[in-house]
């Protein structure tokens, strides 16, 4: 069950738009756009002091080194 959601997590943030190169073992905020489209973000809510310009947080996540990715407490 954790490999089917780290798969699932894997599969929004590919789908995500990304203005920058993700860097392994760094971590990065998952938001739902107003679209709802995703969008990944090196800004935190508490940073934008909530959602931000967003619909919705959906998690803060890490890049692992197989190039999937893990949800991570903030």
């Amino acid at each position: 069950q954790e490999i089917r959601k780290r798969r699932e997590l894997s599969m929004m943030i590919y789908e995500a738009k990304l203005s920058f190169q993700p860097v392994i073992g760094q971590t990065y905020h998952l938001y739902q756009k107003r679209d709802d489209s995703y969008m990944v973000s090196l800004i935190s809510p508490k940073e934008w002091g909530g959602s931000g310009p967003f619909k919705q947080y959906i998690s803060s996540v890490k890049l692992l080194a197989d190039h999937t990715w893990v949800e991570i407490g903030e």
